[in-house]
């Protein structure tokens, strides 16, 4: 078993979103992104399922033509299958993202 603090991995930059990755094995990866108010992820296609769980903050996200919003205890599940998705933070956001990793 590993435990982690996810409040030490919280880290916002003015320049971008910024991602910590606390744990990387096996088949999983798990880190902490950290977007400030206005700041986006552009389109991008992931090659595995992910989870995002939203710590705090309030943003949307769209996976291919579905928009959904983001707040405090909603998590959404991609699967790999998808061939867009894209962020946006309304106000500061903490995010959990989980990989399910094809190595």
């Amino acid at each position: 078993m590993d435990k982690f603090e996810i409040n030490k991995f919280v880290k916002f930059s003015e320049d971008g979103p910024s991602k910590e990755i606390f744990y990387n094995k096996g088949d999983l990866k798990a880190q902490i992104l950290c977007m400030k108010a206005g700041q986006t992820i552009p389109p991008c296609k992931m090659n595995n399922d992910v989870l995002f769980y939203t710590v705090e903050g309030e943003g949307e996200i769209t996976v291919d033509d579905r928009k959904e919003v983001l707040l405090p205890g909603v998590s959404v599940i991609i699967p790999k299958e998808a061939e867009s998705r894209s962020m946006y933070a309304r106000t500061d956001m903490v995010i959990l993202g989980v990989q399910a990793v094809r190595r």
